[in-house]
């Protein structure tokens, strides 16, 4: 009898145990706090114009890897200025924002639009530095670039492209008063869930 109780009690803790290690769920993020994968300002300047009309004024931003998976970008340089990285970027608009002030009177630009470039690899927790003009985020509107995690080929279908957005909001204030935006209208603003 004892020693069926005790049989009994180690298949017991042990069926718990594989139960509590098969809850445990995989590590996606180098630190937790953050996205996987997210852009991170780096800072405000001058950049090389890459299309007609557009500012000199630019944003210099990093596409941060925090996943355990490297991820692809497709990067396009610049004849002009060759330290400078182009990446696609959707510009959309931040929706269910009611201006503090009357409407927003500034055009939304259409953003960096490209199918071609150079596959980049991201490795996991690494960065990527890159450019866009500073029209490219406001109060009104925020960008997105479009990435894919370096997975295997699937023998149907196609792995997901992932869109890691940058705000407003996240533009130090120190720096987003020199960009031409009122900084305080995204703070205030309020946006739909």
């Amino acid at each position: 009898m004892r020693v069926r109780g005790l049989v009994l009690a180690t298949m017991f803790t042990a069926t718990s145990l594989s139960v509590a290690l098969a809850q445990v769920p995989p590590k996606l993020a180098l630190n937790a706090e953050k996205p996987i994968v997210y852009i991170e300002f780096d800072h405000a300047g001058l950049r090389t114009p890459m299309q007609e009309g557009e500012s000199a004024q630019g944003l210099w931003l990093r596409l941060v890897n925090n996943s355990t998976i490297p991820i692809v970008v497709q990067a396009n340089g610049t004849s002009t200025d060759p330290n400078m990285t182009i990446l696609p970027d959707r510009i959309i608009a931040v929706r269910g924002r009611i201006p503090k002030s009357g409407a927003v009177k500034q055009v939304m630009p259409s953003g960096y639009a490209s199918d071609t470039g150079t596959p980049l690899t991201i490795e996991p927790g690494k960065s990527l530095l890159f450019s866009v003009p500073s029209n490219h985020v406001s109060p009104a509107w925020s960008m997105q670039v479009p990435f894919q995690f370096s997975l295997p080929a699937v023998k149907e279908g196609v792995q997901p492209v992932c869109l890691a957005e940058f705000t407003w909001g996240d533009i130090p204030s120190a720096s987003n008063g020199s960009l031409g935006h009122k900084a305080t209208d995204h703070a205030k603003g309020v946006h739909a869930p």
